[in-house]
Formats: structure tokens, C-alpha cells, sequence
């Protein structure tokens, strides 16, 4: 205790007092994050109250039309705003950790005041929204600015902005500006291709697995499989360790309502899974399935013997065929 009192004494000495206080909370999190919200609260109140002194700086200034005032109090004010955001962030991930999404919207609302016109809390604003499943419209309103503003050079948006754009299309009934966004993806991802023939680009495979995944979790897997098959083409490209890990999802939740008879599917999509299983089991012999090894030294040849593609793929195709008796 007094070794961390000591370590305390030291550390605020030398380290910005705000800084030092979101540290303290980030660690307290792990232990009770009901007592780090409240630091974090206590933390963003200081925050907001200091760019509220700042706005009211500004607009003197430039009721007295001193330029370099103004200039000088805008930087201050863009300088405490990049403080509380992840002030903010880190607020908010404490019931985005709880998936309780409401919350976590209700946490930004109250910063709109101040966080409006930033990049980071838009982004994040329309996440929390599109987790909502009844919010895609209003999901559409902060992601669309973001796209439209990278339009140019699209693939320097993020896959997954570009992916849950185009699913709240799709849930909003917008179909025509999803496949415009897709094609526009497809486009730009051609075009790279012959510029960089070697370089692998997973955008519009991952916009496709998300897609996919939706249509599956809903139940409607003949349609939702049919999309991350179409995800992976073609294979010496677009199969990854990530690519795989969400399409083997989709795959061991179709063999499951099928043993369940829980659903009916047609034997032409059966066949598609089988040939679709068959590549990722020739294209996968080098393709890892997971980063970390077993602690056991004792396994770690079994585990690298099991961690390819190629292993989890023609198990999965054992699978499939057992429960559709093919």
C-alpha cells in the first residue's frame, strides 16, 4: 500500500493532472466500473465546463473583432476537446461492454453540444445507433457524410462502415444505394488490382460477410450463404484468418439448424457449401486459423497440425454431408 501511495505521489507530479485522473479510472475499470464511471463523469463535467468557459471566450473575441484572440481560443477549444473525447470513449465503453446500446446513446446525445462536428463521435454515434436493429435510418445519417466525404477514394474508409452502411440500406429498404455503394467498391477495388496485382483487399469481401451473416442470423440462410460464398472469391485473395472466422460462423449455424430440422434448404445452395468447403480446403493449407498457440508445449504439434483452413474446412464439410445425409 504505501509502495503505490508513493508510486501515486510521484506519478501526479509529473504527469498532466487530466491525464493522470483518466489513467487512474482506466484501471479502476477492471476491478468496478460503476466507480470508474464515476470518475469518468466527474472527469467529462471538469471537461465540458472548461469548453463552455472557452465558447464564451470565443465569442467575445469576436464581438470585439480580435482576430488573433479568436484563433488563439479556437485552438485552446480544439485542444480541450481532443481531452474529452476519450474521456467520452471511454465512458461510453463501459456499456458498450454491456451491450447496452440505449445507454451508451443516451451518453452521446448529452455531448452533442460539444462533439457534433468530430469525426470520432459521429462514427461512433452511428455504431451504437446500427446495434439498435430499429435505428438504421438514423444510423444512414451519420454514416452517409463519412462515405460521401472519402467518395473519391473510397477504399480509405474503414470495410465496416462501408459494411453496416450497406446493410441499413438493405434494412430500410434502399437496395438501389447499397448495390451503387457495392459497385463503387467492386470498381475501385478492379481498379487497385491492376495497379498492385500482389496486394489483397478485403472490403467488399467483408461488406458481402456482413451481409451474409444478417441474412443468416434472421434465419433466411439459403440467401445469407449464397453472399459469403460470393465473399470469398476469388479464394487466393479474399480467404484470411478473419474472412474465415466470421464464414465458418455462418457455416456451423447452418449444420446446426439443419441437424435441429429447424429449416429447409434447397440441395443446388447443399451443393454450392460443398464445392465452396472443397476450395477453402485447397486454398487454406497455409491460411492460420487463430494467432495464438496453446500455452501446453506439449500441444503445440497437434495445434499446428489443426490451425489451417484447410484442417477446420473439410471438418466442417464432414459436418454438412453427416447431417444432410449426402
Amino acid at each position: 500500500k504505501q509502495w503505490y501511495q508513493r508510486r501515486v505521489a510521484i506519478t501526479s507530479g509529473k504527469m498532466d493532472p487530466y491525464l493522470y485522473e483518466y489513467l487512474d479510472a482506466i484501471i479502476v475499470q477492471q476491478s468496478s466500473p460503476e466507480e470508474a464511471f464515476r470518475r469518468f463523469d466527474d472527469i467529462a463535467n471538469r471537461h465540458t465546463d472548461n469548453l463552455r468557459k472557452i465558447t464564451k471566450q470565443v465569442q467575445e473575441c469576436r464581438q470585439n473583432n480580435d482576430e488573433a484572440a479568436v484563433k488563439k481560443a479556437v485552438n485552446e477549444y480544439d485542444e480541450a476537446l481532443e481531452k474529452y473525447i476519450p474521456v467520452l470513449m471511454a465512458q461510453a465503453k463501459i456499456y458498450w461492454d454491456k451491450t447496452n446500446y440505449n445507454m451508451v446513446e443516451k451518453i452521446f446525445r448529452k455531448s452533442v453540444e460539444f462533439c457534433n462536428e468530430h469525426d470520432s463521435w459521429k462514427l461512433n454515434v452511428a455504431h451504437v445507433l446500427f446495434m439498435q436493429e430499429n435505428k438504421y435510418k438514423e444510423a444512414i445519417g451519420f454514416y452517409e457524410p463519412i462515405v460521401k466525404k472519402h467518395y473519391d477514394n473510397i477504399l480509405s474508409v474503414s470495410a465496416i462502415v462501408l459494411a453496416n452502411l450497406c446493410v441499413s440500406y438493405i434494412m430500410t429498404s434502399q437496395n438501389e444505394e447499397a448495390e451503387d455503394l457495392m459497385r463503387k467498391i467492386e470498381k475501385e477495388e478492379e481498379q487497385m488490382g491492376y495497379e498492385d496485382p500482389e496486394r489483397k483487399i478485403y472490403h467488399l469481401c467483408i461488406v458481402n460477410l456482413v451481409i451474409g451473416t444478417l441474412y443468416c442470423a434472421k434465419g433466411n440462410f439459403e440467401f445469407g450463404i449464397t453472399r459469403v460464398i460470393k465473399s470469398m472469391e476469388p479464394y487466393s485473395k479474399k480467404l484470411g484468418m478473419d474472412t474465415w472466422h466470421y464464414a465458418k460462423r455462418c457455416f456451423l449455424g447452418l449444420i446446426e439448424n439443419l441437424a435441429k430440422h429447424m429449416i429447409m434448404v434447397r440441395d443446388v445452395v447443399l451443393q454450392d457449401c460443398i464445392q465452396f468447403l472443397e476450395h477453402a480446403e485447397l486454398y487454406g493449407k497455409n491460411v492460420a486459423c487463430r494467432i495464438q498457440p496453446p500455452l501446453n508445449a506439449a500441444a503445440m504439434h497437434e495445434f499446428q497440425g489443426k490451425n489451417t483452413v484447410t484442417y477446420e474446412a473439410r471438418l466442417i464439410k464432414g459436418l454438412l454431408l453427416l447431417v444432410c445425409d449426402l
